[in-house]
């Protein structure tokens, strides 16, 4: 009886167990075959590193337009969609404001009518804040996906242990991102920097750490927080992680550096990365996605750019309003 039900591949020991519990014979073969697809299908996430939950969207040779704190508002991230943007993510969100009830952080949970897909990033270090502010992202309806930042350099987020800061320890990583999307209802993905330090590059310990976790994707910018944007973007270490993860099959996009749609084609075939992310280059011409798109330039003259700016100004108004208030954001931006 015993070499008959340890062929389903349950370990001798649970398999003396059941049978010593006076189990009737079939009773025992379904209960053996229960448990061995149990630990069959753990041990096949575990391996492969994989989300529960998968993105929506196809992310192969996409452009993706980054959280861009004070410049990826709702307006600006319709214009973008406007050109063919797809996948697009808000400005950075702290959880923690989120769960308190914070107006303005409220706010940035809001999507645009004609973005494709929209992640809402979140800054936290807390596995329970997380989790709640997933919680309350996936029950406000407006997120395909949620991001945690792990990449922001700035003293304000740093000074919380968020963002950067969080890249010191890569277990520490790893127990957060597993602790937020149990049971989560959403797909997590991770936007992170090569290190904290110039001396203390460390991304090829987190980025296998955070897929083994759970996240449904990693974003990797080029530079180590102290850098911020004083180096060039060191793509030769993208394509590493990029070789060194391939067996996991969890989507990894390089960012920096990327101005030009031609750039953009470059480095995802030479860094072999799934898609790229642009902040400063869609800043500068919100149009770089349907030049990625057409795979030609574009040069709007001055009557095309007038009607573009009417345009993103007509977007602003709709969303900021038209009080005092509403034009301060508006210049501001």
């Amino acid at each position: 009886i015993v070499s008959d039900i340890d062929r389903y591949g349950v370990a001798p020991h649970l398999t003396m167990a059941i049978v010593s519990r006076g189990i009737p014979f079939r009773r025992r073969l379904s209960l053996c075959c229960s448990v061995s697809l149990c630990f069959t299908a753990s041990r096949s996430l575990h391996d492969c590193g994989a989300s529960a939950i998968s993105l929506p969207a196809d992310l192969t040779n996409q452009m993706i337009l980054a959280p861009l704190t004070r410049g990826g508002n709702l307006p600006f991230r319709r214009l973008c969609a406007d050109f063919g943007c797809q996948i697009s993510l808000s400005e950075m969100v702290y959880a923690r404001s989120l769960l308190k009830g914070d107006a303005v952080e409220r706010a940035r949970l809001r999507r645009a009518p004609n973005e494709e897909c929209f992640g809402v990033q979140i800054a936290t270090n807390n596995v329970e804040e997380g989790r709640k502010a997933m919680e309350l992202i996936h029950e406000a309806g407006t997120a395909d996906f949620v991001d945690l930042n792990c990449g922001c350099p700035i003293h304000e987020a740093t000074r919380r242990g968020l963002g950067s800061s969080l890249l010191r320890s890569p277990k520490k990583l790893s127990s957060l991102v597993r602790g937020i999307t149990d049971q989560s209802d959403l797909p997590l993905t991770v936007k992170i920097r090569l290190g904290c330090e110039d001396d203390t590059i460390n991304v090829e310990e987190l980025v296998p750490a955070i897929i083994e976790a759970g996240a449904a994707a990693v974003t990797i910018h080029g530079r180590t927080a102290q850098q911020r944007y004083s180096k060039a973007c060191d793509w030769d270490r993208i394509r590493q992680a990029v070789v060194d993860n391939a067996e996991s099959r969890v989507p990894i996009i390089g960012n920096g550096d990327i101005l030009t749609h031609y750039e953009a084609k470059m480095r995802i075939e030479q860094s072999g990365v799934n898609a790229v992310m642009v902040g400063r280059g869609a800043l500068t011409k919100p149009w770089i996605f349907k030049e990625f798109r057409d795979g030609a330039s574009y040069s709007p003259d001055a009557k095309e750019r007038i009607s573009i700016y009417r345009t993103l100004t007509s977007y602003m108004k709709d969303h900021f309003g038209d009080d005092t208030m509403g034009k301060k954001k508006s210049y501001n931006f």
